[in-house]
């Protein structure tokens, strides 16, 4: 255990005990340095030795870049105030960029034998969004050559974020429980700071006193007589007067030394010396700082390239900050915050200098807020507006603040915090406000018949026009509400509420992009697109417009515009990530769709995977089983049934399922997609037909959207069952000719021609698939085109027309091939055995059989001329993942630079890879 207070009795630093555990350490070192990324939980409580477990750990075993940060209990509602620490600069940004931002050191700092080291001790006291975005790292963490080691009391520490505390206790995370130090290391640790060893029953005594914690022991060691420690009859002081020890040693320093201390722990975790010794007055820090060391109270740490200075350990930082009285305290407080530059830190340091409540001040941290939410940055909105209520006079006024803190958290993807500030509430509160919070979280939660009641109740208590912006935050809520229960006439309604002036929701969020959403349900779409004309190029819209833009994108895709959707939804998952999460998953999840439906279903899928990990880490559970749903669709189509399975039962387990419309669409069409696949079309005819109780909702009118109808005849078809399939398909053909909806035509006219098939009408069939492939050649929707071809093929074949069939088959295998469609290919080279051909004139791309959808997605993107740091940031991976995919996609190609790459995997699909 090394010696947190050098100086004194003691003999330097000491460190006994923890072989166990230092084995281990290196044994996951050693995983880490084969690229193998690994994640070491050190739990304990106060004192037990965690940080000097680790700080051995680095010294002994460490070669290579080290990382580390602490948390502060001081600090905690201090944003990235860890990350800031990690990364050696300010960060200003949302959680998921944040993190993103962290996977580029995280490559850069890796080398080939020696791992990087990332550090981050007392966790537990870490602010809340640098443990998001340090989450959101280490999920995407592939190949990489990193051991992370997190230092906390506690992994069931509901201070922990959700997501954090899933990976902690995930099977591949090693959790290390420390316990206090066995009497044989006692006997070492006593023989560092004591001439003569103690005896054993004054051993045993201190053994029992403090349990073995490390700290406690040493302290009394260092601190207490040798005869008291000796005697059985003396009485030890108690293990909590670790704090009286370090005030003891702050008193026997000279005044200067002990204000620079009292100015550090002001100061935070660390800071500069020059910072301290300013705000300490002390006009030579140098020797201050000497006389600070000696007494074990500070250390010298590197701060932005000059001297820096820190404490030996949090507890001493807390011992001396809780020593400060009042009056000093508020002094140095408000020292701090005149000499800070920047303007959260500044109104942090006066918060903690405010002797009482304060109404000026609190309306300065309101307003602060409200422009810093106002420019997305919703991380910092989020503490100022619980400032604010702190100092706020009138409880009113604090619980309305209070109400736009639970607002401005969910925003930022972090609902259980938003949960304890609705949870503690002032009564004062006003009841629309408070109901209106509450309605919310429930929308977030996916409860929505809750939020629906709460919302009702916020509006019919508030006072008509006293509080524009409570009523367009009611109205922004009930447009959400409609939204997931499918009926796009009242979000319309309530959207014109929710709008100021200039046509913006108020608060922020998805407002105009739900809203030009429901228009298209509704199939008013000249009205959605007039509503969008202003909008630029995708690469010149402007952040402040990024709903707009998804909304545009949303618009090309139903219209059958998918490259225009693609190149528009590129620069939305662009814009999303300094906007508020839930654009940020929707944003990822329709560029998905989009990229599925252009045929580039290994980069859809890695956005879905993307978007589900996003929402279930930032609490959006109310998108997140679209999300599964829609990620079940390209594994169904490509035989990973396992895989289609695992995302539909993330999606059906969510209760959102039982309450939404819409959810419930997506996830059955889900289901029934899978089914379908795999061969067994009744329960999949079964599964569609629940889904005819949603045919009136407006959601349901639109058929680009979910297309359930089409599957539906397709498996009646399937059945056996045409004169059912042909009802269905006539009210479907009524639904795309009322649309214009091209790719619904082209698919009507595949399934109008199998049904004639069927009936034996080979005229009519005939003349119905060759409508079918010249309108499938025209919407640009790759696996329609190719399920046309199939089945036009096999129609052709068994109508004894041999050649055409041929044609037709070998069109559907080479684009089924591309898009890895390995159950529809199988059924080609079905039908070409049939026929009897081969299907070698046909056969799988060649690099596409080869490589895994990841190396594929990134292969493809390399291709385009982006570099690795691109397609990282493109694909949210680290780049040293992306190099260990392109290296592997190099060596089964038998390739050796991206030149020859265009020829092997060509580029992905207009539109593809443009972003970022």
């Amino acid at each position: 255990m090394d010696a947190a207070m050098p100086g004194g009795r003691g003999n330097g630093a000491a460190f006994l005990g923890r072989t166990d555990e230092l084995a281990e350490l290196r044994r996951q070192y050693a995983q880490a340095a084969a690229g193998r990324p690994r994640l070491v939980v050190v739990e304990g409580p106060p004192g037990i030795g965690k940080t000097a477990l680790v700080r051995r750990f680095v010294t002994d075993t460490a070669r290579g870049c080290v990382l580390s940060a602490a948390g502060e209990e001081n600090e905690a509602v201090l944003p990235y105030g860890v990350l800031t620490q990690l990364l050696g600069r300010p960060v200003h940004a949302d959680p998921l960029t944040a993190g993103a931002a962290l996977l580029e050191p995280l490559g850069e700092l890796q080398r080939e034998q020696h791992p990087l080291v990332l550090v981050v001790d007392d966790a537990h006291w870490a602010d809340a969004p640098s443990l998001q975005a340090l989450t959101f790292a280490l999920r995407r963490l592939g190949a990489d050559r990193v051991l992370c080691l997190l230092a906390l009391r506690d992994v069931d520490d509901r201070r922990l974020p959700d997501g954090l505390r899933r990976i902690l206790t995930d099977d591949t995370a090693v959790r290390l429980r420390l316990g206090g130090l066995a009497i044989p290391d006692l006997v070492g640790l006593s023989a560092r700071y004591l001439a003569e060893p103690l005896p054993p029953a004054a051993l045993q005594r201190l053994h029992t006193h403090t349990r073995g914690n490390p700290l406690h022991c040493r302290a009394l060691l260092e601190e207490v007589p040798v005869a008291a420690l000796r005697s059985t009859e003396a009485t030890l002081p108690a293990p909590q007067s670790y704090t009286r020890l370090v005030r003891d040693r702050l008193a026997r320093c000279g005044p200067p030394a002990r204000e620079l201390v009292r100015a550090a722990a002001v100061l935070g975790t660390h800071c500069t010396l020059a910072r301290a010794a300013r705000l300490a007055e002390v006009a030579e820090p140098l020797a201050a700082l000497g006389e600070a060391l000696a007494h074990g109270l500070l250390q010298e740490l590197p701060y932005d390239g000059v001297m820096g200075i820190a404490f030996t350990h949090p507890l001493v930082r807390a011992a001396v900050y809780h020593g400060l009285g009042p009056v000093r305290r508020t002094a140095l407080h408000t020292g701090a915050a005149e000499a800070e530059d920047d303007e959260f830190a500044r109104l942090h340091h006066r918060v903690l200098a405010a002797p009482g409540p304060d109404d000026r001040t609190a309306a300065e941290l309101a307003d602060c807020a409200r422009r810093r939410g106002a420019a997305g940055r919703w991380v910092e909105a989020a503490p100022l507006l619980r400032y604010a209520a702190r100092l706020a006079t009138r409880p009113a006024d604090r619980g309305r603040l209070d109400c736009e803190a639970v607002e401005a958290y969910l925003f930022d993807g972090r609902e259980e915090e938003a949960r304890g500030v609705a949870r503690a509430l002032p009564e004062a509160t006003d009841e629309a406000l408070r109901c209106c919070a509450r309605g919310h979280l429930a929308l977030v939660a996916g409860h929505i018949t809750q939020a629906r009641t709460l919302l009702d109740e916020a509006w019919r208590l508030r006072t008509p026009g006293a509080d524009p912006g409570l009523e367009a935050r009611i109205a922004e809520q009930y447009v959400m509400v409609h939204m997931m229960s499918g009926r796009a006439s009242p979000v319309c309604q309530w959207a014109e509420r929710a709008r100021d002036a200039g046509g913006r929701a108020r608060s922020g969020g998805t407002l105009r992009f739900v809203h030009l959403a429901a228009l298209a349900h509704l199939g008013a779409f000249d009205e959605a697109f007039h509503l969008a004309e202003g909008l630029p190029a995708a690469p010149l819209v402007a952040p402040r417009d990024i709903e707009l833009l998804m909304g545009r994108g949303v618009l090309y895709a139903y219209t059958d515009r998918t490259a225009q959707a693609r190149r528009d939804l590129e620069q939305a998952v662009e814009l999303a990530r300094h906007g508020p999460v839930p654009l940020r998953v929707i944003a990822l999840a329709l560029l998905a769709k989009a990229e599925y439906l252009g045929g580039a279903w290994d980069l859809a899928m890695l956005r879905w995977e993307a978007a589900s990990s996003v929402a279930a880490d930032l609490g959006q559970r109310w998108i997140a089983p679209v999300v599964h749903a829609e990620a079940a669709l390209p594994l169904a189509a490509r035989g990973d049934y396992d895989g289609a399975a695992r995302h539909l039962r993330l999606a059906r387990g969510n209760p959102v399922v039982q309450e939404s419309a819409m959810v419930e669409v997506f996830v059955t069409y889900g289901h029934a997609f899978l089914a379908f696949v795999r061969g067994d079309h009744m329960a999949a005819v079964k599964l569609l037909r629940l889904l005819l109780a949603h045919e009136d909702l407006d959601f349901t009118a639109e058929p680009a959207l979910v297309p359930w109808r089409d599957l539906l005849v397709d498996a009646l078809l399937a059945a056996g069952r045409p004169d059912e399939a042909e009802e269905v398909l006539n009210a479907l053909e009524r639904r795309a000719e009322h649309r214009s909806r091209a790719s619904t035509l082209a698919a009507v006219c595949r399934m109008r021609g199998t049904l004639y098939a069927a009936r034996r009408e080979p005229k009519p069939a005939l003349d119905a698939f060759a409508e079918a492939i010249e309108r499938a050649s025209r919407v640009g929707l790759p696996f329609e085109r190719a399920r046309t071809e199939l089945d036009f093929g096999a129609f052709l074949r068994r109508a004894g027309r041999r050649t055409p069939a041929l044609e037709h088959l070998r069109a559907a295998r080479t684009i089924f091939a591309e898009l890895g469609a390995v159950p529809f290919l199988q059924s080609c080279d079905r039908e070409l055995a049939a026929c009897g051909a081969a299907s070698d004139g046909t056969a799988a791309p060649w690099a596409r059989a080869r490589l895994t959808p990841q190396e594929h997605a990134v292969a493809q993107l390399a291709a385009t001329g982006l570099t690795n740091r691109q397609i990282a940031r493109e694909l949210v991976l680290s780049a040293k993942t992306v190099e260990y995919h392109l290296s592997h996609a190099y060596a089964k190609l038998g390739i050796r630079s991206r030149v020859e790459l265009v020829g092997r995997v060509g580029t992905t699909a207009e539109g593809s890879g443009t972003a970022g």
